[in-house]
């Protein structure tokens, strides 16, 4: 979900209207060009916003393990995340049936065999599921009572030591907040054009020793 102020009320219908127009968006990050399919009725749908292009190039990724892209959109994040770390293994989601299906065809338009998009109002398809790393440009159109929950999830589906990376317009503080309250940190990993990058790392817990050993 790209933050660009572009949310169509029916965003977050079931029922979609056909996509009006097509575009194509070109990305390069790290060395890398990656090219994507969008349409009408998606987030940032004629342009990779900077905000993406911040978390891209800056997101904290494992070298294997699992991620997961919160509201992917047409992808842009998730199959940055897959084309970079090839033993990572991605999931993106989002509510939008619309954004779901584009996620799939730019995965196979990408060869890409260690990705896949699943349609999820946040967590609710992912029970059980535990990842590294989750990483999203958070939709701040749809308020704090999305956001908050994105945050509060977070910590039941990551691992010890795994990560929660945001992307926000500068001067927003609530929601950093936020990340500090829920996981005792925060920490801003980089800044440009008017957009940070924030992490907050689910602390590992010391695990008592064996009876009898110190």
């Amino acid at each position: 979900m790209a933050d660009d102020g572009s949310e169509a009320p029916h965003y977050y219908s079931k029922k979609q209207p056909p996509p009006k127009r097509k575009f194509m968006l070109n990305m390069e990050i790290r060395g890398m060009r990656i090219e994507l399919e969008s349409c009408s009725g998606i987030f940032s749908k004629d342009r990779v916003d900077n905000g993406t292009l911040l978390l891209v190039a800056s997101m904290e990724l494992p070298e294997e393990g699992s991620l997961l892209d919160m509201g992917c959109g047409c992808g842009a994040i998730g199959i940055a995340a897959a084309r970079l770390k090839p033993s990572l293994t991605v999931t993106m989601v989002d509510t939008n049936p619309v954004a779901v299906r584009l996620s799939r065809e730019n995965i196979a338009a990408n060869d890409l065999g260690n990705a896949e998009a699943l349609e999820s109002d946040l967590y609710s398809a992912l029970q059980g599921r535990l990842f590294d790393a989750i990483v999203s440009n958070p939709p701040l159109a749809s308020g704090y009572r999305v956001i908050f929950p994105l945050i509060e999830g977070a910590r039941d589906h990551l691992r010890e030591g795994g990560s929660l990376q945001l992307v926000l317009r500068k001067g927003i503080k609530a929601i950093p907040a936020k990340m500090e309250e829920v996981f005792g940190n925060v920490e801003v990993i980089s800044r440009k054009s008017g957009y940070r990058v924030f992490l907050s790392r689910k602390k590992q817990h010391l695990h008592p020793s064996p009876s009898g050993c110190s």
